[in-house]
């Protein structure tokens, strides 16, 4: 059972710090709020430096999250919420290759040990990007809806008659795991499945996905980005092909969940924005009933101000700083990032 919807304590104290720590496959962002003063600060750093991963890992984002608490002086931690991507199956994570050595962890007494409370919560990073946009964003008063997050991997969450769907195991909506759509039937044996240690359509379109493919068709040291860009035709229907293969998978969502609104979100959509279209239109012609597309409202962190979120709901409060949530994306709403 996951400790994010069981507050802590009714007498914690309502004047402290919040911290939440958003852990990505490519970069971890750390937010820490104080509730006194509404003062908010971040830290972004490599999810893994050079040669360090699992709790070596674990331990410098720890280091991070401790200066951040620092800058408070001596303002008391009420509550730490962290996100992951892949399962998140107790105090463990599962399903999660993009940030190795993560696995087996025992996530919740390291990042208590490592901060020094037990009122620690801890969820998969896209779904609570779709409990924030909810809570504060584009998918407010919607009780039928889907979050897509196109970042170094990709994956989705579902809110379905107003409660997020999490699914028998906490694996509900993990999208990147579907099978291409574009398979020949009478080939079976070549697929690439979760048995063989792949995450099919993520390997088709994802942040690492078109990352390798620029290399492979561009030359080496180009992005994912520079695909969207360039004139060359092979490359063209290259990413055309893998962006019908995510929109085709989405539609199809569209269809078996009956949504209301599709809110996309994610590193990669916030510069190649150009995949909201190309879906839109594939769901005008399949889904009977076209749920509206939509940018998220925090485009690039959703993930963090869902962290942000959990911790505020563990410490019994009910609101933070509006003018923070006005502003957006943390990272444009607070103090200058730190590497």
């Amino acid at each position: 059972m996951n400790a994010m919807h069981e507050p802590f304590e009714a007498n914690t104290p309502r004047q402290g710090l919040l911290l939440a720590i958003d852990v990505g496959g490519t970069k971890t962002q750390v937010a820490c709020y104080d509730t006194a003063s509404a003062r908010l600060t971040t830290q972004i750093l490599a999810t893994h430096a050079p040669g360090l991963f699992g709790r070596p890992a674990l331990e410098r984002i720890l280091i991070a999250a401790r200066a951040s608490i620092a800058e408070f002086g001596d303002r008391s931690l009420l509550a730490v919420a962290a996100v992951f991507p892949g399962v998140v199956r107790g105090s463990t994570l599962l399903m999660a290759p993009n940030t190795p050595g993560f696995e087996e962890l025992d996530l919740r007494s390291l990042l208590a040990e490592g901060l020094g409370t037990e009122a620690v919560m801890l969820d998969n990073d896209v779904k609570a990007g779709a409990l924030a946009e909810a809570r504060w964003g584009s998918l407010v008063g919607i009780d039928n809806a889907i979050y897509l997050n196109l970042g170094t991997g990709l994956a989705a969450a579902a809110i379905a008659n107003g409660k997020l769907l999490r699914g028998q195991n906490g694996a509900a909506m993990e999208i990147g795991y579907l099978l291409s759509p574009f398979l020949d039937p009478t080939r079976s044996q070549d697929w690439r499945t979760f048995a063989d240690g792949a995450a099919p359509l993520e390997e088709l379109f994802s942040g690492n996905a078109l990352r390798q493919l620029a290399e492979e068709m561009l030359g080496k040291g180009h992005q994912a980005l520079d695909l969207f860009s360039s004139a060359d035709t092979a490359v063209r229907q290259a990413l055309e092909q893998r962006i019908a293969a995510c929109a085709v998978q989405v539609a199809n969502l569209a269809v078996a969940l009956d949504v209301g609104r599709i809110a996309i979100g994610g590193g990669m959509f916030r510069q190649a924005s150009t995949l909201a279209p190309l879906i839109e239109q594939l769901i005008a012609r399949v889904v009977p009933f076209p749920p509206q597309i939509v940018s998220a409202r925090f485009t690039h962190d959703a993930p963090l101000w869902g962290a942000l979120s959990m911790a505020m709901e563990a410490a019994g409060l009910d609101a933070i700083a509006e003018q923070l949530i006005a502003a957006g994306d943390i990272l444009c709403a607070c103090d200058s990032p730190r590497g």
